[in-house]
């Protein structure tokens, strides 16, 4: 990881952008385990790179920490993925019999962001890099960049809700603009494809995922259950979460390829969790391995960049 430091063109993008380079941030989300690409972010944020993107792009929990980045927001945000009292506000698997969801996106973005960092939204907007966060189509299935939805306080909340929220325990669908969106990861886990066509060059991935650890398509009673849930919501999103072992699996060998080969347009480069760092489950609630999570996405920038 050093060497790419000092080698890879996106390293050199990031650093010294030529004429005509378009630099873009993906952070991939995935629930609690964004924690990871949370602590990456910070990374960033650590060694003075925040600012050194033309758009940032997020899926889901990789949404909202590139929002707290492109806010110059980190310290504030990150820690809050391991504030217990957050913690208990954000997920309660007993309200499962309640009128709040089981992971209460909601609350944690209309109340807690602005309890812990006053003014979160106006930075946002008024900040120079573009924020892309990602979202599924109820009607498609499909993602959705809700960039240009985003033009003032409520859409960029509600699009930060969009992007996060959980299908079946995270509430009923968002709606912004007369659409109706759930979780970005549905649909676009690691949304680059979103940043090669809006003309990227150079992308920087921050992966949540371990290098091996693949997505696979859903199996077994759980998986006819939570499809036949999906399917009263929309056949689209139903035979989205069906296929999205397939879908990722793709994604996995094209980022793989363009990692791997410098010579390669756009030019990719991926910073995954160290083999021996823990990392949370999608609904992890012991703070202590998303608290690795975090610092563990924090080391593995600074040792691929800093």
């Amino acid at each position: 990881m050093l060497q790419a430091a000092e080698t890879h063109p996106v390293v050199k993008a990031i650093r010294e952008p030529a004429e005509g380079d378009r630099v873009a941030l993906v952070i991939e989300g995935g629930g609690m385990r964004g924690a990871v690409s949370g602590g990456m972010a910070m990374g960033l944020h650590e060694i003075g790179l925040a600012g050194s993107f033309d758009a940032a792009y997020g899926s889901s929990a990789g949404a909202l920490n590139a929002l707290w980045l492109i806010a110059g927001r980190a310290e504030d945000g990150m820690p809050t993925w391991t504030d217990a009292e957050f913690g208990k506000d954000l997920m309660n698997k007993r309200r499962i019999l309640g009128k709040r969801p089981i992971v209460d996106m909601k609350t944690m973005i209309e109340q807690n962001y602005e309890k812990v960092s006053p003014g979160l939204f106006e930075a946002v907007l008024a900040a120079d890099t573009e924020f892309h966060p990602l979202a599924t189509a109820v009607e498609s299935g499909e993602a959705v960049d809700l960039h240009d939805q985003i033009t003032d306080r409520q859409s960029l909340i509600l699009a930060a809700r969009a992007t996060s929220n959980l299908p079946l325990i995270g509430g009923p669908p968002v709606a912004l603009n007369g659409g109706r969106y759930l979780d970005a990861g549905l649909s676009a886990a690691i949304p680059f494809r979103q940043a090669i066509e809006d003309g990227a060059t150079h992308l920087l991935v921050l992966r949540s995922r371990k290098a091996g650890d693949l997505a696979t398509d859903p199996s077994g009673i759980g998986g006819k259950l939570t499809s036949r849930m999906l399917g009263r919501i929309s056949p689209a999103v139903r035979d989205g979460y069906l296929t999205r072992g397939v879908r990722e699996g793709a994604d996995e060998r094209f980022l793989a390829r363009h990692d791997g080969e410098h010579g390669l347009e756009p030019s990719i480069l991926q910073i995954r969790p160290h083999p021996e760092s823990p990392v949370p489950s999608r609904l992890e609630s012991d703070l202590g391995v998303v608290q690795g999570g975090l610092e563990g996405g924090r080391q593995a920038v600074l040792d691929a960049l800093g």
